[in-house]
């Protein structure tokens, strides 16, 4: 039984872990709120709350482990919100069952976006070795580190609040094609410590500086949206125009994975991508077709054009009169994986009316992790007897362009399978090797419907803003769409729904290189030089201010 002396420790223990995490847990919410598919409503005050909280156990000096831990918080509670379809990929995919599946999910809650812990106490280090005590600084320091770190870190799915800027329709998205989405995130990160001082100072009763800075950090913000909404101007200048069209074939998963196993499916599959297409182009006339990733789940190699399903593929594709882009399988019985077993490469064929290849297949390069390979897996094959589930797909050899020949022109197209699209040096690389429009097949089946299609169709669209050349994008269950080098988003697919759609895509014959496609992310020179020079001439100063009182914070 329970002493009240018990009872009062235990009310004081929870009271206090209450008031240690409650604003490292409200920065959670909010940035888990302020991505995709939500609306972005706290994007510019999201982490306001986690950085005073450092600043006030800094000052305190309470032990490095206490502020990774409340920073720990706050990446834990982000990616149950915004990533919490992890938990669908391993029942869906994973066939896992529920305990397991929620396991998974805080297992990646708990190790994957530990840049956001490691990036504040590094700052916090900082400040108390080198005694950094201006508070704008310090403020300043914290977005720096966290813009800086957040680039290194290995991650399945490597995004930042630099895409909420594209999903929200914010012309300041247009500055990618100089620094990057990368670059846009640390502009919000700075955006944000300017907003925190502010707050810093209105607390402090200095409501006349705080309004200052306030009304200097919005005027800034406004004032790169309307340079980005001239930037975008320049881009809509074209000399090409391609009809492409896109077929969205709806294949649920069960099917999807019968069909890869037994082939009595396949007529199936061909069959309902075929009369679709046929439907749709005897409408709305194109110059080429997409198909999206796998749709075709057999091999496609000239060495099996002989089988009855491929010379089906290979007889519509004449009768179609239309160059064909379709994802399948790629397989060499000439060739062994580490396992003894042929190789298997998620491949994207491109199919002639001749019935012969319009260019050499491309293979896809960015494997995504635990379903395309099992990491270690090479070293350690045992460890596929742990997942059968997972594949194990040879890599491609890179970024790659395919000149296709059309009925009264030849484009360059620059290809990509899923993720290859996650990886921003993959499509500069197809920027500067003369890619005029960008392509993307993706099957996002496996993730549900909510938040991922949302996430990873966003993401690959800001590639094309980066590079500026037009992006298609063909999927199984949706988003299909297409986006231009001006960043306009034309037609959206629905998710879960059989579509298809003609896109007519606008380009330049000869389009120039931007910045970030010749330098990449050079701006992390710049931040970190601001970085050093501010701990160089702020490492001493006069007494700090005592933190603002966390109830007032909240």
């Amino acid at each position: 039984m329970l002493t009240s002396y018990s009872m009062n420790r235990i009310r004081s223990f929870i009271k206090g872990i209450s008031y240690f995490l409650a604003l490292p847990f409200l920065s959670g919410i909010l940035v888990g709120t302020s991505y995709i598919p939500f609306n972005g409503w706290a994007l510019f005050f999201c982490y306001l709350p986690l950085w005073f909280k450092v600043l006030q156990l800094t000052d305190d000096n309470k032990k490095f482990s206490q502020i990774f831990l409340s920073a720990w918080v706050t990446q834990f509670v982000l990616t149950l919100i915004g990533f919490n379809w992890i938990y669908y990929v391993s029942t869906e995919f994973g066939h896992l069952p529920a305990p397991l599946s929620l396991a998974a999910l805080l297992a990646f809650g708990t190790f994957m976006h530990l840049y956001i812990p490691l990036s504040v106490t590094f700052a916090a280090v900082l400040f108390r070795k080198l005694r950094i005590q201006n508070v704008f600084v310090r403020f300043l320091l914290l977005a720096i580190s966290m813009g800086l770190i957040e680039r290194v870190w290995p991650s399945i799915f490597e995004w930042n609040l630099g895409y909420s800027l594209l999903w929200m329709n914010l012309p300041i998205y247009q500055w990618a094609d100089t620094v990057g989405f990368w670059g846009l995130s640390t502009w919000i990160f700075v955006i944000q410590s300017c907003v925190a001082y502010a707050v810093y100072l209105f607390i402090q009763k200095q409501k006349r500086e705080a309004g200052f800075i306030f009304a200097v950090t919005l005027a800034v913000f406004v004032l790169f949206n309307v340079t980005g909404h001239f930037k975008a101007k320049r881009w809509q200048k074209t000399d090409e125009m391609a009809r492409i069209a896109v077929t969205q074939g709806n294949i649920g998963n069960s099917e999807k994975l019968q069909s890869e196993q037994k082939s009595q499916f396949h007529n199936f599959i061909i069959d309902k991508y075929s009369s679709r297409t046929a439907e749709h182009i005897a409408q709305s006339p194109a110059d080429l077709l997409i198909w999206p990733e796998t749709a075709l789940p057999m091999a496609m190699d000239k060495t099996y054009h002989y089988g009855k399903d491929q010379k089906k593929i290979l007889e519509n594709v004449s009768y179609w009169g239309i160059p064909l882009i379709t994802g399948a399988y790629s397989l060499n019985k000439q060739e062994r994986d580490y396992r003894g077993d042929d190789v298997i490469r998620n491949s994207v064929f491109y199919i002639a009316p001749n019935r012969d290849f319009a260019a050499p297949p491309y293979f896809k390069t960015n494997l995504l992790a635990f379903g395309e390979y099992m990491p270690f897996g090479e070293l350690f094959p045992k460890l596929y007897d742990l997942l059968p589930f997972v594949g194990v797909y040879a890599k491609g050899s890179g970024p790659v362009i395919a000149k296709i020949a059309l009925k009264d022109k030849e484009i360059r197209l620059g290809p990509q399978i899923c993720y290859d699209s996650l990886e921003p040096g993959f499509s500069r690389d197809l920027a500067k090797n003369g890619a005029q429009v960008i392509f993307n097949v993706t099957n996002d089946a496996w993730f549900g419907w909510w938040a991922e299609p949302y996430q990873h169709g966003w993401m690959t669209l800001a590639r094309a803003v980066e590079v500026r050349r037009p992006l298609v994008r063909s999927t199984n269950t949706g988003i299909s769409t297409a986006i231009l080098a001006d960043g306009e988003i034309l037609t959206q697919s629905p998710i879960n729904e059989g579509w298809a759609h003609t896109f007519e895509v606008r380009y330049k014959k000869n389009p120039p290189q931007t910045t970030y496609t010749r330098f990449g992310y050079f701006d992390w020179v710049i931040w970190l030089a601001l970085a050093i020079g501010l701990l160089f001439y702020y490492r001493t100063g006069p007494t700090p201010a005592p933190a603002p009182d966390e109830g007032e914070n909240v």
